[in-house]
């Protein structure tokens, strides 16, 4: 038995020790909760038995703090100018008020304005005569004339720890003329001592704080008389009480002691009290309940587990059974047979279910067998190739005859290979192939090249998909040759290649062709130009010369309505010459030949605004453009129809032209803020025989330009012609070889 088997828990001991588990964690959790609950009241009680304390502690020294000043004052009304001006008769009063000798145990002392002891009862020596205007408490009792309890110091005097209460002296007008002050000496007996005496609980005590001072005042430790209050920070709960906090609270003291604590305050003074009460010994009924629970619930979880294995020994028993009759079952060719079936209970039902799951199994088992041998025909038949591979290892499982004949292998060859030595990729394109296939879980399509035997590559399409036969998933992948398939691609190809080079040829043509067209064109427009301007122009000229010539001959005695004739057809003869003139440089511009695009458009835009009263604005950046005449004058009479256009429909006396390179291509922008129109409506021939844009696209077409226009009704309209660089240096180039010619 290997150590693994023999460490093995059965199914009795985990639910024993589960069952004892859930046990101890209620115990405990329940112990936890009573114990927490406990606490809480139990802290609530004695924090309201604290509260209750300490607020009657507080209460008693206030009132004895109360009955002293208000003594004190009494006093203090009794003495006039005459007798604090007199100390023999200061010294009697005060000696006949033997009740000071109760209320403060170190006697009282007069001073006058200047603060120096005139008198004082019972006498003490040496203190007679010493200033007492450097107290902090007699000085506020002379300057501001009100009671005040002084701060616990020790004594220049006595050289012992003592606190005063300090009341004015005042004359008939109300004015103070001095003070006097009891001192309550805290080594001698006294009322704080009952703080001393009382003790809270077994190790708790009380403790007096004026936080004015940060000073303990007096406590039941006589060791932290007159000690001065931890620095914030040190004990949080004592810095919140010191900030007028009273409530009971729980902190660590300086010597690292947990301590429940309440306060109340004393108002006479400004102090407050604070009792103590370790947690140790707050709480020490619930640590014994908790000792007890303890006992208790480990009692019970004993108990709990011999009763829970005793239980389940009785109860699993046809359980055990039957699972030592299945494991006689799993001998190889030992046949399944029903369990017996002890009691009808849940046990009972589980093995009657496990007898109709084997009867189950037995009936999907000839079924299985069934389908096994329908799939194997189908295999067999397929006129496709079909092969079972594993995605892990990629070793081929199983084959069909037409595979076989298909790669020219034998079953058992292909068997002993896997999938990599079949297709003609790298390892790592196989396996991320395959893994696609394991995780998309789809049927996946795609063109494979697989190797025959004789080393001869095969185009297949493969169709791949995940089955799972005999409890493992495998790939199964049907492939067809689709060698004449790829052939008869191959020539549709080849065939669309030549169409296409034909396409591009001929477009070739009738671009040169175009070219050819435009300029025989531009070659006729510069003919009639010339003839208009040589020929016409100087028979217009002449008849201007004759009609100026009969005006001058005096011989003729022309009347006025004759005369106004003359002068009449004089300027429709200017004005045919001027339209002539403007007509010819129209059909082809000078400037545009001698200077180029931009200053034959410069040209353009004035003509326009004489013309047309539209203001062009030209704009570009300066750099040559090689252009030959042909493509000048195609973008001149380009952006002459769309001035033209724009001066026409735009409605708007204002446009912009712009002439750039961009990248490879020239770039010509017409721009206007005008109504906009249809673009689908103005890109076709008009009804009336008119081409519109559709024209000026058509001549950009033919040169190799393209135009796009983006307009829309009332948003004016963007017009961007380009021209590709190698267009223009082309036509430069061929431009040059017919001039050589």
């Amino acid at each position: 038995m290997t150590e693994k088997h023999r460490w093995r828990l059965s199914l009795k001991q985990k639910i024993t020790l589960g069952i004892l588990a859930i046990f101890v964690v209620g115990i405990w959790a329940l112990s936890f909760f009573l114990t927490y609950m406990l606490r809480n009241d139990l802290q609530s009680l004695l924090a309201s038995q604290q509260a209750s304390t300490v607020s009657y502690v507080a209460a008693e020294l206030n009132q004895a703090l109360v009955d002293r000043t208000q003594a004190l004052e009494k006093v203090a009304r009794s003495i006039d100018r005459p007798i604090l001006d007199n100390p023999a008769a200061l010294q009697q009063t005060l000696a006949k008020i033997t009740v000071f000798q109760d209320l403060f145990n170190s006697g009282v002392v007069a001073v006058n304005l200047d603060g120096i002891a005139l008198a004082d009862a019972p006498v003490v020596a040496g203190r007679r005569g010493t200033n007492y205007a450097s107290n902090e408490a007699t000085h506020i009792a002379l300057t501001e004339g009100r009671t005040v309890i002084g701060r616990p110091v020790v004594g220049r005097v006595l050289h012992q720890a003592l606190f005063n209460i300090n009341t004015p002296i005042r004359d008939a007008g109300g004015k103070v003329i001095g003070a006097l002050f009891g001192v309550i000496n805290l080594a001698k007996p006294n009322f704080l001592d009952r703080i001393g005496e009382l003790g809270y609980g077994k190790s708790g005590g009380y403790m007096v704080v004026a936080p004015q001072y940060n000073l303990v005042v007096t406590a039941t430790d006589k060791n932290r008389v007159m000690q001065a209050l931890p620095l914030p920070g040190v004990n949080p709960i004592l810095d919140q009480r010191m900030q007028g906090f009273d409530g009971p609270g729980i902190a660590v003291n300086s010597l690292g002691v947990e301590i429940l604590s309440s306060a109340a305050r004393i108002p006479a003074a400004g102090w407050f009290v604070i009792a103590l009460l370790p947690t140790a010994e707050a709480f020490a009924p619930i640590h014994d309940m908790q000792i007890h629970i303890a006992s208790a619930a480990t009692l019970l979880t004993l108990v709990a587990g011999i009763l829970s294995w005793w239980l389940l020994q009785s109860q699993l028993s046809p359980l055990v059974n039957a699972a030592r009759q299945l494991n006689e079952m799993t001998g190889a060719g030992k046949p399944l047979n029903p369990l017996p079936v002890a009691r009808h209970d849940e046990i009972g039902q589980l093995i009657g279910g496990f007898n109709g799951l084997l009867e189950t199994l037995g009936q999907r088992e000839a079924q299985l067998h069934i389908e096994r041998d329908f799939f194997s025909a189908l295999l067999q038949q397929s006129s496709d190739g079909v092969l079972l591979f594993n995605p892990d290892d990629l070793g081929i499982r199983e084959v069909n005859p037409s595979l076989c004949q298909l790669l020219g292998y034998e079953r058992d060859e292909l068997l002993a290979m896997k999938l990599g030595d079949l297709v003609q990729a790298s390892p790592e394109q196989v396996r991320e192939n395959v893994d696609h296939v394991v995780q998309s879980k789809i049927h996946r399509v795609g063109e494979r090249s697989y190797r025959k035997r004789d080393g001869t590559p095969l185009d297949l399409e493969v169709h791949a998909s995940l089955v799972e036969t005999g409890g493992q998933l495998l790939v199964m992948a049907n492939v067809r040759d689709i060698t004449e398939r790829k052939q008869v691609e191959a020539e549709l190809r080849r065939h669309r290649l030549h169409l296409e080079e034909m396409v591009v040829e001929r477009t070739a043509q009738l671009r040169a062709l175009a070219n050819e067209l435009a300029k025989v064109e531009e070659r006729e427009r510069r003919g009639i130009a010339q003839d208009l301007h040589d020929d016409l122009g100087q028979i217009i000229a002449a008849i201007k010369i004759k009609l100026t010539s009969l005006q001058l001959q005096d011989k003729y005695q022309w009347d006025a309505e004759l005369k106004q004739q003359f002068k009449d057809i004089g300027a429709m003869v200017d004005q045919a010459n001027r339209a002539v003139r403007s007509f010819s440089m129209q059909l082809s511009p000078p400037v545009l030949s001698e200077f180029g695009l931009v200053s034959a458009l410069e040209w353009l835009a004035e003509e326009m605004l004489r013309g047309n009263s539209l203001n062009v604005h030209i704009y570009d950046e300066g750099k040559p453009m090689l252009l030959d005449g042909t493509l000048s004058n195609s973008l001149f009479r380009t952006v002459r129809e769309l001035l033209i256009n724009v001066s026409k429909h735009a409605e708007v006396d204002t446009a912009e032209v712009s002439v750039f390179t961009d990248d490879d291509k020239l770039v010509i922008t017409v721009v206007d803020a005008g109504v906009g129109f249809n673009m689908k409506h103005s890109l076709t021939p008009t009804a009336d025989g008119g081409y519109g844009l559709f024209s000026i696209r058509e001549r950009l077409s033919s040169i190799g330009g393209e135009m796009q226009i983006d307009s829309q009704p009332g948003h004016g309209t963007v017009v961007v012609v380009t021209l590709p660089l190698d267009s223009m240096k082309e036509q430069a180039v061929n431009g040059s070889l017919a001039a050589a010619r």
